[in-house]
C-alpha cells in the first residue's frame, strides 16, 4: 500500500511538472508570436515564421492552435480582457468617485504599459476584415470590446453624475467615446515613431484639464 502510495505521489508530480512545461512552452510562443506580428503583421506572419523564432516545431504550435487566426484571436483576448476587467473592478469598488477615478488612472498607466506590444496588434487588428474568411474577421471581435470598454467609461461617468462629483449636464457617452478615441490615437502615433509617455499626454491632460470642467464643485453641489 505504501509503494502504491508513492507511486501514486510521483506520477502526480510527473503529471504537474508536465503541466508546468507545456504552459511555459505556451507562453514562450505566445511570446514569439507578440513579436513576429508586431514586425509583420498579420497577413505576411507565418507560422514557419513562429516555428523559427520560438524553436518550437509548427506540429507543437498547431497542437495548441489550430491555426494563425485562432492565435491572433487569443492575443486580442489577451489584450482587451485585462482592460475590461480593470473597468469593471473600478466601477464595482465602493470607494468615493474621486478616489477610484484616481485609482484607475494610476492602474492604466501600469497596464498600458505592460500591454504596449499588444495595443499595437489590436490596432492591425482592428483594421483586419477579411470577409472570405469569417475567421480572420477580427475588426468586429476587436470593436465588440471597443463597445464593451465605451459602455463601462460611459457607465463609470454615470456614477459620478448620480454621486453628484461629476455635473449633470455632460454627456457620459460622448465623453467615453472620447477616452477611447485618444487611447487609441496615441497608440497609432506611437507606431510612426516614438512618442512621450502616456501619462504626460494623455493621463496628466485629462486629470488637469479635462476634469476639472467636469467636477462639480462644493458651491454648484
Amino acid at each position: 500500500m505504501r509503494t502504491h502510495g508513492r507511486c501514486s505521489m510521483k506520477k502526480g508530480l510527473l503529471g504537474v511538472r508536465r503541466n508546468l512545461k507545456e504552459e511555459q512552452r505556451r507562453e514562450v510562443l505566445i511570446d514569439t508570436a507578440i513579436k513576429v506580428f508586431s514586425v509583420k503583421g498579420y497577413a505576411r506572419a507565418t507560422m514557419n515564421d513562429l516555428a523559427a523564432d520560438s524553436g518550437f516545431s509548427k506540429a507543437l504550435i498547431y497542437w495548441y492552435w489550430d491555426n494563425k487566426a485562432a492565435l491572433f484571436s487569443e492575443l486580442i483576448d489577451r489584450c482587451m480582457v485585462p482592460y475590461g476587467d480593470l473597468l469593471q473592478a473600478t466601477l464595482d469598488a465602493p470607494e468615493p468617485f474621486q478616489d477610484k477615478l484616481n485609482r484607475l488612472f494610476a492602474e492604466f498607466e501600469i497596464l498600458f504599459k505592460k500591454q504596449n506590444p499588444l495595443n499595437r496588434l489590436v490596432h492591425f487588428g482592428s483594421l483586419h476584415d477579411n470577409t472570405d474568411k469569417p475567421l480572420e474577421n477580427f475588426r468586429e471581435k476587436v470593436n465588440g470590446y471597443y463597445r464593451q470598454v465605451i459602455h463601462q467609461i460611459e457607465a463609470l461617468f454615470q456614477q459620478g453624475q448620480k454621486a453628484g462629483s461629476l455635473k449633470a449636464d455632460l454627456e457620459p457617452s460622448s465623453l467615453a467615446l472620447f477616452v477611447l478615441l485618444s487611447i487609441e490615437g496615441y497608440i497609432y502615433m506611437s507606431m510612426l515613431e516614438e512618442r512621450m509617455p502616456i501619462k504626460k499626454v494623455l493621463i496628466d491632460v485629462i486629470q488637469k484639464y479635462v476634469m476639472p470642467g467636469l467636477v462639480l464643485h462644493e458651491s454648484q453641489r
